[in-house]
């Protein structure tokens, strides 16, 4: 009898391990460069994802530095996600150059780049060089800013998985229509506390923010960084000193990696106030996911703008 025991012991251990080695098969690694693709793959995706970022805990994401553990991420990747348009242009490439995996690399199958179906914003005219600093030759690739093309990027993604994991359709589409539902309710909240100031001037550290400006009618009336990666002069700063007062601008916008001190002393100069917002989940507290950071996002925006 007790041998039956533990026969039977490991008959049902060797099921368990089956399900469960069956259940890690049906799950599909896939890296994002972005904390805020990560938000929106995990939540179209529900439990066939198991998501992986490399830039994360408020990084620059034009800057990033490698490390070992990326390379095994990518290593044993099933799919790849990037935002594209230049954005991982320095160092996404050769990430993926090192890691070795086919499966992944761009011009594959399972290679995304999430801008497809964006209308892109200020593309550049002629020839980028130097000259333009960190301009982006592609346009500006901080699209998700907009909540509308957050949908839209949920909609590509969604397209994306069904097509590499066509079993999972069905919870494909079931997480993508209820992630669509909860970002367009949070939109029509956000866009009802910005109406009263729609048309107002501000100034943000980096050109980052026209996709948002753009969808909730503010306008950005001139940049810190005279050139995107560009520190700005004393005298730019004596004009973007007289051109915020003469706009009667309210607010300086910067990311959570630039420096506060030239923010900070331009607010003091003309009365306006130093923000640092989000572009990015997780890089400011209470902002885990892409909701939280919008809503932090506009209410920060809106206590500064009465």
């Amino acid at each position: 009898m007790r041998k039956l025991y533990v026969f039977a012991s490991l008959i049902c251990i060797s099921f368990l391990l089956l399900a469960a080695f069956a259940q890690a098969k049906d799950t599909l690694n896939i890296v994002v460069t972005t904390q805020d693709l990560a938000d929106i793959v995990q939540n179209v995706g529900g439990s066939r994802v198991k998501v992986t970022t490399i830039c994360r805990d408020g990084q620059d994401p034009h800057f990033v530095e490698t490390k070992p553990s990326y390379l095994r991420s990518l290593q044993q990747a099933d799919a790849f996600i990037e935002t594209g348009l230049s954005l991982e242009i320095g160092w996404a490439p050769s990430l993926l150059r090192s890691a070795g995996n086919p499966k992944i690399m761009p011009g594959s199958s399972n290679f995304l780049e999430a801008s497809a179906g964006i209308a892109v914003m200020e593309k550049p005219a002629g020839k980028v060089d130097r000259t333009r600093g960190d301009a982006h030759p592609d346009g500006n690739p901080h699209y998700s800013m907009s909540p509308t093309n957050v949908k839209q990027i949920a909609r590509t993604v969604a397209a994306f998985l069904k097509r590499i994991d066509p079993e999972g359709a069905a919870q494909y589409d079931k997480g993508y229509s209820a992630y669509w539902h909860a970002i367009d309710a949070a939109d029509k909240r956000w866009k009802e506390a910005l109406k009263p100031y729609q048309g107002a001037n501000i100034v943000t550290y980096h050109s980052t923010w026209i996709y948002f400006t753009n969808h909730f009618g503010l306008k950005v009336c001139g940049h810190v960084e005279p050139q995107p990666g560009v520190s700005p002069s004393s005298q730019q700063l004596n004009n973007l000193t007289q051109t915020m007062k003469d706009k009667h601008v309210k607010v300086i916008v910067s990311e959570p990696w630039y420096p506060k001190n030239i923010s900070e002393s331009l607010a003091k100069r003309t009365g306006a106030k130093a923000l640092t917002l989000a572009i990015q989940p997780k890089s400011l507290p209470n902002t885990s996911t892409y909701i939280q950071m919008m809503d932090y996002n506009v209410n920060t925006l809106v206590q500064a703008l009465k």
